[in-house]
């Protein structure tokens, strides 16, 4: 949970805490630790690996990405509006269930059984 104590200190300096955050002690990804994900309700779900928590631009670039992530409709973010800093750590953007994007194709499975 290193990441996550260099996320709150960063946080306890800016005095910027208007989101909650919690750590996780493992998210299954040991081959791209340290990770975050990012959500909220009606929102996408962003997961970044590869992180060190003894980076500066890691830690303020995620800050930076959730105020971004706040200002946008469900929370969608392009590759160039994320932080450069995250742009090539991404491992996965999942939609929320009820999504309106247009990334999103409901599929037809034939009569209903």
């Amino acid at each position: 949970m290193r990441l996550a104590e260099a996320v709150v200190q960063r946080i306890v300096q800016t005095g910027n805490a208007a989101f909650s955050l919690r750590g996780v002690a493992c998210m299954s990804q040991c081959k791209r630790s340290c990770i975050m994900s990012l959500s909220a309700p009606g929102g996408f779900t962003y997961v970044f690996g590869d992180l060190d928590p003894e980076r500066p631009d890691h830690v303020d670039a995620l800050l930076e990405l959730v105020s971004r992530y706040r200002g946008v409709v469900e929370g969608f973010l392009e590759r160039n509006e994320r932080p450069e800093s995250l742009r090539e750590n991404i491992l996965g953007r999942l939609p929320p269930i009820k999504s309106t994007s247009a990334l999103i194709t409901p599929l037809d499975m034939g009569p209903e059984v």
